[in-house]
């Protein structure tokens, strides 16, 4: 755990007189030695996240935002103080490793009541364990941010973290945090970056694969019984004049979908990723771990009684509910590996957005004290709403179907502060753009009973959320 150096103020605020506490610091590690990190947690005034973002972003930098406006919730961070990247099996293992080491060098002032203030790590990961291409990401990036804003409710914060080495001084530090407190507070919009999506045309998309075509593949092996479920997704690159604005299409999606995440991710050399996804893979409060089944797809329908009629036959329907119950299972399964057993399943219910319903089941279970939450991700990745089940059978599939690597979709991304709170959400409803296009994922379950024409549809439905937002139009056909 972080040790906290006396006399760490308690609350901090933008006027709060920080250069005794700094210059104690500066001292201290001059007279150890041993570099250490700082973390302030400082309260502001209103501040958006997504706002701050908008308006300091720097081209190719590390960023995370993740806002659940339903919630009144809403984090975003920027900048490498510290990172590292793993891969393989164990690389959620590393990665926890790596960040304990981090955190037991990090001094801590300032309020760190609520989730997400104090230092706090966030991590990007593959849908993959290991890259084979270029073109993706790191299978697993971990880091602590220069910075990063938290809103919950009406809390506003600002937290800076500074590394202390014995070359630092007083002065040097005092001048880093009231800086970025500066930016924080007094950021205008840039209006550059505030471009009407509408304006960027989408020219003719390409895709990965023949969507049908691998459908009717995995259906054969399904009926010869060597997996139950599959999940195939399709990527499709439209060319764009220009670079679509990242931050304008954050905003436009998490207006439109609040019950979601909105989230933007970017890391050096990959592009920045975009969505609203819809899926919570893990939330911890410290006391317990949650989690959710989200399987099983139905338009919204344009009237009350529509709208309740295919929500109906949504829940009732034999192959959406296979399809649920797999995933439930496969999660109790999981989570009773790592030894969380006693877990509570809720009623499933209907998640109702804008365009789509699925069927949503959500499931806790009382913390053991003992498990991270990067050992609940790890067990719980990918669930066989991303991937299939058995795991090891349909993992392979899906590389072989696909032909490409999904990167970031699919995946996870969120963050973990100091003591151990956190939230990881999947990233899907997503695209990733790059200077001259954009590549939107969209996948489906396969069961017995699927039908290749159909499951290619519902991909259409999941593709129409970006689609809708970037364009202002709403007749995609899914043609390519």
């Amino acid at each position: 755990m972080s040790k906290t150096l006396q006399p760490a103020p308690d609350i901090c605020k933008e006027n709060t007189d920080l250069r005794p506490f700094l210059t104690q610091t500066v001292n201290e590690v001059k007279r150890t030695g041993k570099p250490t990190y700082l973390s302030l947690t400082i309260e502001t005034g209103y501040v958006d996240p997504l706002a701050i973002l908008e308006a300091n972003y720097i081209h190719n930098e590390a960023v995370c935002y993740l806002e659940r406006p339903s919630h009144e919730f809403s984090i975003a961070c920027g900048e490498f103080l510290a990172h590292a990247e793993f891969d393989g099996d164990h690389r959620f293992k590393k990665a926890r490793e790596w960040s304990k080491a981090i955190l037991d060098q990090t001094l801590i002032s300032g309020d760190c009541t609520l989730p997400g203030t104090g230092p706090t790590l966030f991590l990007a990961a593959n849908f993959e364990s290991t890259a084979t291409s270029l073109k993706t990401p790191p299978p697993l990036q971990i880091f602590l941010p220069h910075w990063q804003i938290i809103r919950k409710g009406g809390s506003h914060f600002l937290i800076v973290n500074l590394q202390v080495t014995p070359l630092s001084s007083t002065d040097e530090l005092l001048r880093k945090v009231t800086n970025r407190i500066s930016t924080t507070t007094k950021s205008k919009a840039h209006s550059e970056r505030c471009n009407d999506l509408q304006k960027f045309a989408l020219g003719e998309p390409s895709e990965n694969f023949a969507y049908e075509n691998a459908v009717e593949e995995a259906l054969k092996e399904i009926e010869a019984g060597k997996l139950s479920k599959i999940v195939l997704a399709r990527q499709l690159t439209f060319k764009t004049h220009g670079t679509l604005p990242p931050f304008s299409l954050a905003h436009l999606l998490r207006e439109k979908f609040p019950d979601c995440f909105s989230f933007c991710l970017s890391t050096p050399n990959a592009g920045m990723m975009v969505g609203a996804t819809p899926e919570t893979l893990l939330r911890s409060s410290g006391q317990y771990l949650e989690t959710e089944a989200v399987a099983g797809s139905a338009p919204r329908g344009p009237s009350a009684g529509k709208d309740a009629h295919w929500g109906k036959t949504l829940l009732a329907r034999k192959k959406e509910v296979h399809e649920h119950r797999v995933v439930i299972d496969s999660i109790l399964r999981r989570l009773h590996s790592i030894g969380l057993a006693d877990c509570t399943k809720g009623k499933s219910r209907l998640l109702r957005l804008a365009n789509l319903q699925h069927i949503r089941t959500p499931l806790r279970v009382k913390s053991d004290g003992k498990t991270h939450p990067l050992d609940a991700v790890a067990a719980l990745h990918p669930t066989p709403a991303m991937g299939g089940s058995p795991r090891e059978d349909a993992l392979p599939l899906v590389r072989k179907l696909e032909n490409e690597d999904r990167g970031w979709y699919s995946g996870v991304t969120g963050w973990f502060d100091h003591r151990g709170r956190g939230e990881f959400v999947v990233p899907i409803r997503c695209g990733k753009i790059s200077p001259s296009e954009i590549t939107l994922y969209a996948g489906a379950g396969v069961v017995a009973g699927s039908n290749p024409q159909q499951e290619k549809i519902e991909t259409d439905w999941k593709l129409q959320a970006m689609l809708d937002v970037i364009t202002g139009k709403s007749d995609f056909s899914g043609s390519v």
